[in-house]
């Protein structure tokens, strides 16, 4: 899938610029001297966002199963999830890239009219999920799961290999928007805008970073056995970088 990035920049927060303390019981009008330690500055935040395209994902589902007896639903369920693993690894997903994350014993109980209950049987569900997939073959991928015994599809996950350089991208614009504030503010109080003194990185959002599996062997090719399968839209994802920056006043 071709990836599309389009830069946008967005300046965020406020400003603070520092020209001089006034001294406590000082005559009207008099300031105290610069120093140092103290010198004139202007602080602005501001924000850089990158559109990117995503082209992985991954897939959490669930095979629920329901029995009278609890070993019975274990047992049952273990076969149904055993019988997706199977199918998926034939279809040529690495078994690297599957794995069980939550797994979950039920009592079922019937309810009656008067509030007594009454112990009916057990249910089992297994949530598994599948990573390292190109968005290609998603759609096809859903198929067999739901062919092979899967009966819940929790959530599919869009994440972005170009996640990094769209940030860096997103990281110098920030820089840049600050900036340009900043030399605002300066005209505005009659001074040269300077070096910048501090730079701070803002808060990251890593949801839409895609970090290849460990010993991951093999990439996933359905082969045509799938009908019917979903069509999925990721849309663009917005990868945004938020920076903090002072800057010298002269």
């Amino acid at each position: 899938m071709k990836r599309m990035i389009h830069a946008g920049v967005c300046a965020a927060l406020g400003a603070v610029l520092v020209l001089g303390l006034t001294g406590c019981g000082a005559e009207p009008g008099a300031t105290t001297p610069q120093t140092a330690q103290d010198p004139a500055s202007v602080t602005v935040s501001a924000s850089g966002t990158v559109q990117l395209t995503p082209d992985k994902a991954t897939v959490s589902f669930g095979v629920t199963t329901q029995e009278k007896s609890a070993e019975l639903a274990q047992s049952r369920n273990s076969e149904a999830v055993q019988k997706v693993v199977d199918a998926l690894i034939a279809q040529g997903v690495a078994e690297a890239s599957i794995r069980t994350e939550y797994y979950n014993l039920y009592p079922r109980y019937d309810w009656s009219a008067d509030g007594e209950q009454r112990l009916i049987g057990y249910e089992v569900s297994t949530t598994m999920c599948v990573q390292d997939q190109n968005l290609e073959e998603l759609g096809k991928l859903l198929s067999v799961c739901v062919d092979a015994g899967v009966n819940q599809i929790n959530n599919v996950s869009f994440l972005c290999s170009g996640y990094d350089e769209a940030y860096q991208q997103a990281l110098a614009q920030a820089v840049e928007a600050a900036r340009t504030k900043a030399e605002v503010l300066a005209r505005a109080a009659g001074k040269k805008l300077g070096e910048p003194i501090v730079i701070t990185e803002g808060w990251q959002d890593t949801s839409a970073r895609y970090s290849r599996s460990a010993n991951m062997l093999a990439d996933f090719a359905v082969k045509e056995s799938a009908e019917a399968a979903p069509v999925l839209q990721p849309g663009e994802t917005e990868i945004t970088a938020n920076v903090t920056v002072s800057y010298a006043l002269r």
